[in-house]
């Protein structure tokens, strides 16, 4: 008896083993890596660059982006996040292995918790958690990786709220507390957007809660305080991130055109039955993905939006007719989704977008289709207990209309499979319209006969989901059996579909820098890479070693885009602001890059300078990339180039003229061709202009500059004028000696400071006065939580010993 209750209770484990190695399980090895599209080009070079800064001891600002940028409230970084802190105990690239991993169990549990927590049984459990870890829609994210971790956490706070809102009064703290924990580690992973979907999934089992009880309004307090526990308990990140907020791109809303790129088309909603329908973005390579025309940048930002057909048929039954557990909850998900993720489609989205502050910081409302398909996955399992419930109960009717919903797509499948051999023509102009650039003959050939492949496939998996659901209509196959063959047959389902968007590479991919021409002459000076602009997919070698799945990834990695070469601690400056998040400064020095770049080459290769960038790496036009590759296919994607005009990062200069304001600073640079190793032009704001001469070059005696902190001792017979080229930020302090140093912008946004005379030391450091404001908030609420929770606990305990006594 004991060993059969022990391997029950080791069957979720045992399955969730199973299913998630069937997934991640070549992630275990350290000599893979995962190569999903924003990992090695963002996520990876920042948790790289971070390990690497905590490692010196100055873990406040990273001297590689930019030209300097503050790190902490940056939440790109996951500074805050506890499981992040793995990059600190194995490589980076395999730290983040582990993170995917790590949050697929993590999400695997939480599904199969809720769907209990519910009223599931163990069945309807293990086809929640396999759904919802499978989906198209979570594996997608795993290319957006905070997206990915943070949905990690919603089906626990969709849980702990669910119970937030139904426990007796008196009752309903401790899952409340836990909720906010949970939300809590979302914030403190970085990803708004998964926030804003999990509050929206809150909202509608409030309301889910409300429907037909106007008096239990006096919940709603209770949804307050999850709410301000969590945002008090992740303080440490969103302090400082408000703050930069209100200073970067995003100050404000951002512009309608950046705000909605990547909406869903209308078009996408066949891919919940028909995953196929637009071919295989996991295989754009080989030119069988035919979504070009419907999507921004040519491609969707969440690559799959299939639940699993079994799970879409039996959600749509459950959302049309069965009352399943918070039908209302998971319909109102499902619309609410839809709706946002269709974006600039949706002729109400602006308006929306204008009147509710968070979703004007947002970009890509595509996101929000994961809040639609988690809906579907979790009602369509929801909906398979109550269908084996009511079958149990007699009436194996129940089956009818899920039973004709598979019907019917199959009968579409067979239909359009059919017009595919019946109506070549039909094909052949389907693939050549939607297939991109490049569509050979051979290529169009190719990509019909792999639908036809598609459309079997189609045809085959709606056939089974038929077959299943007629044996729940027949009285005699035991529910223990049905339940066995829907997981097989959703995880089949879902396999199928679903492991080529988890894209893995050798680990050798990341372990040194691309050849690029005149890179190792860098010697410590910084690398510019001229922004790229969108429509350039096929900007890619056409004959590289390897897989060729991972061309455009190698090509992005030898261009250097956008923080790749973070990944070698090779330094930027002015490079691209992929997660709009620059600092005030750092986006006034970009800007007048831009200006520089539209006027004069020259000077914008002298400001360059300025940001000690010794060399540059310019677009070339893709047109004229592609002629020059036909004649030599190793041809490289980008013009390299060493800058003349190269200025040591730290510099003493003999002229200083102070302005009262950065524009007339910037105007006399500019109009002296940025010549700031004659004459520096700095800001004293309100101050009249004045010019100051500093004749005698001092002599530096010792310089150590660790990014966040530097300290130099030095000798001078007069007061001297020195110059930092790094972003200047208000969070930078200076003392001489212990005296405090006003700290000074220049023309080109970058530190400068008067020295006095006499031998020395200066301490340049940066602080951000609002983390340790944050991090107190965040101790002392999470102080207070743990004796809360402590508190329940025990009265719980008490509770559950009272009513055994009775």
């Amino acid at each position: 008896m004991r060993s059969r209750t022990a391997v029950v209770v080791a069957l979720p484990g045992l399955l969730a083993a199973v299913w998630l190695l069937a997934f991640f399980g070549p992630l275990l090895s350290p000599g893979r890596v995962l190569a999903n599209r924003d990992i090695p080009l963002f996520h990876l070079p920042l948790r790289s660059s971070f390990r690497a800064l905590v490692e010196s001891g100055s873990a406040l600002w990273s001297p590689w982006l930019n030209g300097g940028q503050p790190v902490l409230s940056n939440p790109s970084y996951a500074a805050f996040y506890p499981p992040s802190w793995l990059v600190f105990a194995v490589p980076p690239a395999y730290a983040l292995n582990l993170l995917v991993i790590l949050h697929a169990g993590l999400a695997f549990a939480g599904a199969w918790w809720l769907a209990r927590r519910l009223g599931a049984d163990r069945g309807t459990a293990a086809l929640a958690a396999v759904g919802y870890t499978g989906c198209g829609a979570l594996l997608s994210l795993v290319s957006a990786l905070t997206l990915f971790c943070s949905m990690a956490w919603f089906p626990w706070v969709i849980g702990q709220v669910d119970a937030t809102l139904r426990a007796e009064p008196g009752r309903w703290r401790r899952p409340a507390l836990l909720a906010a924990l949970a939300v809590a580690l979302q914030l403190l992973n970085g990803e708004p957007a998964t926030v804003v979907i999990t509050a929206l999934a809150a909202l509608a089992m409030t309301a889910a809660s409300l429907a037909g009880a106007p008096g239990r309004v006096r919940i709603l307090p209770r949804l307050v305080v999850i709410g301000t526990v969590a945002v008090l308990l992740a303080a440490v990140q969103w302090l400082p991130t408000g703050g930069r907020l209100a200073s970067s791109p995003r100050a404000g809303g951002l512009e309608a055109s950046r705000a909605t790129v990547w909406s869903a088309p209308p078009a996408r909603l066949v891919e919940i039955a028909y995953p196929r329908f637009f071919g295989d973005p996991t295989r754009d390579h080989e030119k069988l993905f035919f979504g070009w025309s419907l999507h921004d940048r040519d491609y969707p930002y969440v690559a799959s939006i299939y639940p699993g057909l079994l799970l879409t048929v039996l959600a749509l039954a459950a959302l049309a007719q069965w009352p399943v557990p918070r039908r209302a909850a998971w319909l109102l998900a499902f619309l609410a989704g839809a709706f946002l993720a269709l974006g600039r489609h949706n002729p109400l989205y602006e308006p929306l977008r204008e009147a509710v502050p968070v979703l004007a910081v947002l970009r890509f409302p595509e996101k929000f289709a994961v809040l639609a398909v988690v809906a579907l996955v979790f009602a369509g399992a929801l909906g398979w207990g109550w269908l084996l419930r009511e079958r149990r109960e007699g009436r194996p009717e129940r089956a009818d209309f899920p039973l004709a919903l598979s019907a019917v797509l199959l009968a579409v499948a067979g239909t359009l499979t059919g017009l595919l051999y019946q109506v070549p023509s039909l094909a052949e102009w389907f693939v050549r319209t939607h297939g991109g650039p490049g569509m050979t003959a051979e290529k169009i050939q190719a990509g019909i006969v792999y639908l036809r492949g598609e459309g079997w496939a189609a045809v085959a998996t709606a056939a089974m989901v038929a077959a299943l659901l007629a044996l729940c209509r027949w009285r005699r196959p035991p529910a223990r059996l049905l339940t066995v063959l829907a997981l097989v047959l959703l995880a089949a389902d879902l396999w199928h579909y679903g492991h080529g968007l988890i894209r893995i590479a050798p680990a050798g991919l990341y372990q040194g820098p691309p050849p690029v021409p005149m890179l190792q002459e860098l010697e410590g000076a910084r690398l510019y890479v001229q922004e790229g602009s969108d429509g350039e997919a096929d900007f890619v070698p056409r004959k590289q070693p390897g897989d060729p799945s991972l061309a455009p990834v190698r090509a992005s990695i030898g261009r250097m885009e956008p923080y790749s070469a973070l990944l070698w601690q090779i330094p930027y400056a002015l490079n691209e602001d992929f997660d709009l998040m620059l600092t005030r400064w750092a986006s006034r020095s970009v800007d007048t890059l831009h200006q520089d770049w539209g006027t004069s080459s020259q000077s914008a290769l002298h400001y360059l300078g300025a940001w000690n960038v010794g060399v540059l790496m310019l677009r070339k036009d893709p047109a004229d990339w592609a002629a020059e590759a036909k004649r030599n296919p190793d041809a490289p994607l980008m013009r390299v180039l060493k800058n003349p005009f190269l200025l040591p990062r730290h510099r003493f200069v003999p002229r200083a003229v102070f302005h009262p304001d950065p524009e007339s600073a910037l105007a006399a640079a500019r109009a002296e061709g940025y010549l700031l190793m004659r004459r520096e032009h700095a800001v004293i704001s309100g101050e009249p202009e004045r010019e100051a001469a500093f004749p005698r070059v001092p002599e530096p005696l010792d310089l150590d500059d660790r990014g966040g902190r530097l300290r130099m001792r030095y000798r001078s017979e007069s007061p001297a004028f020195f110059v930092v080229a790094s972003t200047f930020d208000e969070g930078w302090k200076a003392d001489v000696d212990g005296t405090p140093t006003p700290v000074l912008p220049t023309a080109a946004c970058q530190i400068a400071l008067e020295l006095p005379p006499g031998e020395h030391t200066l301490d340049l450091r940066y602080r951000d006065p609002l983390v340790p404001a944050g991090a107190a908030v965040t101790l002392l609420t999470l102080a207070a939580v743990g004796v809360l929770l402590a508190r329940e606990s025990t009265a719980e305990a008490r509770r559950r010993l009272e009513s055994r006594a009775l």
